[in-house]
């Protein structure tokens, strides 16, 4: 898909990361649509509900707005009609009787009828089974490029690895069973959405269209949005993003394209509101080859904030490294850890431990709950008589192993909500008196089985161990970590990047990767190199 009837239509809003697209000049622009033609049929898309939730947040409380929207409808219901992800707009814009794809209920149906399912490491317990198991993501990769399941293994670097067990026989098998057990359950999934859409004959009038991070639309995706716009107004359909942060080619994203669109840009946004000036210029360098490939250069500037980006040799210890433990320590910023290669969590994790630091996920939780943390540090002082909230026992109950306790966690709900002291607890016949002895936490923690099981839970306790010693147990949790197809999108203070990648890949698809994750940052950079050998930006790391 080339756009090739809509391309002179497209008007391409183009910025850099951090000059304001998505919160300052789509609500501007949002604005002046408004007043010409209402909110009716006026469509915003992006590609995450995160993105939608926010958009819909700010354009409800703007004060053009905000007093003059459709009075006889839930404001918040007539927003989200109107302002969602590209698969919700398509999958509303046609009827049918069909169900979305559920994970609770349909997955595991799903992993009786084809046993083959199962093959995948922890394919029972996948949290997120269409984004995770190897088979929906290689049918939603070469659903995304539109190409068939053979032409997608033929053209993808590496497929074993990538979609290990599976060899493409056994995906293209899986997904012929797939297609008719969807079909004959009424079930859809997000490809469904897309796919049903562009096949609908009705015509489809919107008088004004916006597709923010458009530079993320794959094949079908983008085919949606030319049937979205044939009927347009004026010319109003607006494409804000940047050809510079393509990163999911593997997915459909297409590079080539968006920058040849880009080069002329409706609007060039060139103020920066996030960037300082250290990471500003050390982001430019990272993408000059790029804009030398395609003969242009975007002007964007920094913040007034100097910053610093400094080299990282490893994280065992070096006078960058006491810098960066020292700002972790005494400040109240927040900091980023992400990387290309899964690989890197081997050497981040152990650091993170080492130092006792809360942390968690992108979109996830701490990796250890304020709630653990505090029953293994509060625990000795609970055996020595000081008197603990009833919160606080109750976090004790939902960790300690059943051996221990004499009464279930019913016991609770006919309980004063006062602070109880240990003995009082014994009095009453809910713990034993022979634990008086056992002061680590540790010992009475739910068992588990297995040498695996065992050795993560150990690993577990002492990182619990090396934040309480390290006097973390009331820090916040400040830093964050994952690979730069998760950190896209987001803000953080300060940045530390891994260089490390572990094959070669195509040098411009390294260098957006890079340019990616280093403009995450408000004010310093760490920039760890390679502890790998290959170097994420080395043009001889590289593969056409």
């Amino acid at each position: 898909m080339t756009l090739k009837q809509t391309q002179s239509k497209i008007r391409f809003v183009v910025g850099p990361p951090g000059t304001g697209k998505t919160h300052i000049w789509i609500l501007k622009k949002y604005k002046e649509l408004y007043k010409l033609y209402g909110a009716d049929k006026l469509i915003l898309l992006s590609h995450t509900n995160v993105a939608t939730k926010e958009l819909r947040e700010a354009i409800k409380n703007l004060d053009e707005i905000k007093n003059d929207l459709i009075v006889q409808e839930d404001v918040d219901d007539f927003l989200e009609k109107r302002i969602r992800t590209i698969h919700a707009y398509c999958k509303a814009a046609v009827k049918t009787r069909r169900e979305v794809f559920s994970k609770k209920t349909d997955y595991p149906e799903l992993l009786k009828v084809i046993p083959l399912m199962n093959l995948a490491k922890g394919a029972k317990t996948m949290k997120d089974p269409l984004k995770k198991h190897p088979v929906f993501r290689c049918i939603s990769e070469a659903h995304g490029r539109g190409l068939t399941i053979a032409e997608h293994w033929n053209t993808t670097e590496d497929p074993l690895e990538a979609y290990k067990p599976y060899n493409n026989h056994q995906i293209i098998n899986i997904k012929r069973d797939y297609e008719k057990w969807k079909k004959d359950n009424f079930i859809q999934d997000y490809n469904d959405m897309i796919d049903n859409f562009n096949r609908s004959t009705n015509p489809h009038v919107i008088d004004a269209l916006i597709v923010d991070e458009a530079q993320d639309s794959n094949v079908p995706q983008l085919t949606a949005i030319e049937k979205m716009s044939e009927n347009i107004k004026d010319g109003h359909l607006y494409f804000v993003g940047d050809p510079n942060q393509t990163i999911f080619k593997f997915s459909g994203s297409n590079p080539e394209l968006f920058e040849t669109l880009a080069r002329t840009p409706y609007v060039e946004l060139e103020e920066g509101f996030r960037c300082s000036e250290a990471i500003n210029e050390y982001c430019k360098k990272i993408i000059k080859p790029i804009w030398d490939h395609y003969d242009y250069k975007r002007v964007w500037s920094s913040t007034k904030v100097k910053g610093s980006v400094s080299m990282l040799p490893n994280l065992q210890g070096s006078q960058e490294l006491s810098n960066l433990l020292n700002k972790i320590n005494n400040s109240d910023e927040s900091f980023l850890f992400t990387f290309r290669a899964e690989k890197s969590k081997t050497w981040l994790m152990p650091f993170l431990h080492k130092h006792g630091f809360k942390y968690s996920l992108v979109g996830g939780y701490q990796k250890v709950s304020d709630a653990e943390l505090n029953s293994h540090y509060s625990w000795p002082l609970f055996l020595k008589g000081v008197p603990q909230s009833l919160d606080q026992i109750k976090s004790y109950w939902k960790y300690m192993d059943k051996d221990f306790k004499l009464k279930d966690s019913r016991i609770f709900k006919k309980m004063i909500n006062r602070d109880y002291t240990f003995q009082e607890f014994v009095n009453l016949g809910y713990l034993s008196s022979s634990i008086v002895s056992t002061t680590d936490f540790y010992n009475l923690c739910k068992k588990v089985k297995g040498d695996e099981a065992q050795l993560k839970f150990k690993e577990r306790v002492m990182y619990i161990r090396n934040v309480i010693n390290n006097n973390n147990l009331n820090q916040k949790a400040k830093i964050e970590y994952g690979n730069f197809h998760t950190v896209k999108g987001i803000t953080r203070d300060n940045v530390i990047i891994d260089l490390s990648i572990t094959r070669p890949e195509p040098y411009f698809e390294q260098l957006y990767l890079a340019y990616v994750g280093c403009s995450r940052g408000k004010n310093d950079l760490w920039v760890l190199r390679t502890q790998t050998g290959r170097e994420l930006g080395r043009k001889n790391e590289y593969v056409r």
